[in-house]
């Protein structure tokens, strides 16, 4: 389908094998995970397509279409998915966490540090070169996507518009999502309805029923790989009900840590664009409010784009700073409870409906506004870069992932210790 990975040719019991390898992929992806979501997509594209060739280029790119436009870390959301295709609702839940984990421990650690010391670790030089590898990496997905998903004129004038709508225009993921949305279900089923009257005037009638590619949301003729909905079973409910539900009921009980829970579960359910969107909405509710200093928010916001994994476990840090760790483990569970619910949710709805042409027509629309998003990421952490040095370094770690086949990981070591060298060099 447009929305779930698909592995075309496997039978149920390779797809059942795979879980585990699956949930070593996610680990290693949380290890490495520096950067934020973008960066890890390309990292996860590397392994799966690449390296293991569970997926297709298309069926990746479908499935990061879908996990960009849901709330959270798009990388966490992207593993989701697989997991939901793999196994159904508990394997997507397990890659999730195992995406996580490592950089919830990390997380933790340093807040117990810094409680210690009553600083943030800085990092200089090396988070300069971090992060000119991550634009550089970005770009390079972009670059990717439009290759394997761009691929009708009305989709490169969507992606353009996409792009400058982000960067200038200051419309939210959510604004460009509808967008292209739209513009799908506009252009590709008026361009269908058209072809389809062109057709009748002129005599031609269909002699055999119409065959849909892979890439319309069908596995290949004679396939055995079963459907989420013969392998979720009533558990997919359960699944989407049951953390939302348990942190309800801890809001229910009242006192400062259920609050907390609830505004992080509020927060989560609004984390449309990653990690960064929901900074001003913590800043004015926390340190607003009283309940963190401005040093203590902006410690915790570079803390939480230092350490690997999702920018939002910037929530374990404040958990920690406010209620110890049983503030740092509700927290965490709360700010992830609802992207991972929804996830799970419409990624079952998706494989239900991908046969159906409103379905593949929003998603042909929605595929190049996400490139465009994701190209206007690339602009907007480039122009956070200092000066001409880390450019330069994003422009070659670009450059080598559009030309060569390097593990995204290679490219983020070398582009930071590159950075450290050359400030060595020049002090």
């Amino acid at each position: 389908m447009n929305g779930a990975p698909q592995l075309a040719g496997a039978d149920e019991h390779d797809v059942r094998r795979r879980v585990a390898p699956l949930l070593v992929v996610a680990t290693r992806a949380g290890l490495a995970g520096f950067g934020g979501g973008l960066s890890v997509l390309a990292m996860l594209r590397t392994s799966l397509v690449q390296r293991r060739a569970w997926l297709s280029d298309r069926e990746f790119d479908d499935t990061a279409t879908v996990a960009q436009m849901l709330p959270g870390g798009a990388a966490a959301n992207a593993l989701a998915l697989c997991g939901l295709r793999f196994h159904g609702p508990i394997a997507a839940a397990l890659a999730y966490t195992a995406f996580i984990l490592p950089g919830f421990v990390a997380t933790l650690a340093l807040a117990v540090a810094y409680a210690r010391s009553g600083s943030a670790v800085q990092a200089g030089a090396l988070l300069g070169g971090l992060s000119a590898g991550v634009v550089g990496i970005v770009g390079s997905l972009t670059v990717h996507m439009v290759r394997t998903t761009v691929r009708r004129p009305w989709q490169m004038v969507v992606a353009g518009a996409a792009l400058v709508l982000s960067v200038d225009g200051g419309a939210s993921p959510g604004e460009v999502a509808l967008y292209g949305i739209a513009a799908g279900l506009v252009v590709d089923l008026g361009m269908k309805r058209a072809r389809l009257a062109r057709a009748r005037r002129r005599g031609v009638t269909a002699t055999s029923p119409p065959v849909f590619l892979p890439d319309e949301g069908e596995p290949l003729q004679g396939s055995s790989v079963p459907r989420v909905e013969e392998v979720n079973g009533p558990s997919t409910l359960r699944a989407v009900v049951a953390p939302i539900f348990g942190l309800l009921v801890l809001g229910a009980l009242g006192g400062s840590l259920a609050s907390l829970a609830l505004l992080f579960l509020r927060t989560g359910l609004g984390a449309y664009g990653g990690g960064f969107a929901i900074v001003p909405h913590l800043q004015a509710t926390l340190v607003g409010g009283g309940a963190l200093t401005q040093k203590q928010f902006s410690d915790a916001v570079a803390i939480g784009k230092v350490t690997p994994g999702p920018v939002l476990l910037l929530a374990t840090f404040i958990g920690y700073e406010r209620h110890g760790l049983s503030g740092a483990i509700v927290s965490t569970l709360a700010i992830f409870a609802a992207p991972l619910a929804l996830t799970i949710g419409i990624g079952t709805w998706l494989e239900r409906n991908r046969t159906r042409r409103v379905i593949r027509a929003a998603l042909r629309g929605l595929t190049p506004a996400v490139v465009g998003t994701t190209g206007a990421a690339a602009v907007t952490l480039g122009s956070t870069l200092g000066g001409a040095v880390e450019l330069g370094i994003a422009a070659a770690a670009g450059l080598t992932l559009v030309r060569f086949r390097v593990n995204p990981v290679i490219v983020l070591v070398v582009a930071g210790v590159a950075r450290v060298l050359l400030a060595w060099k020049a002090g």
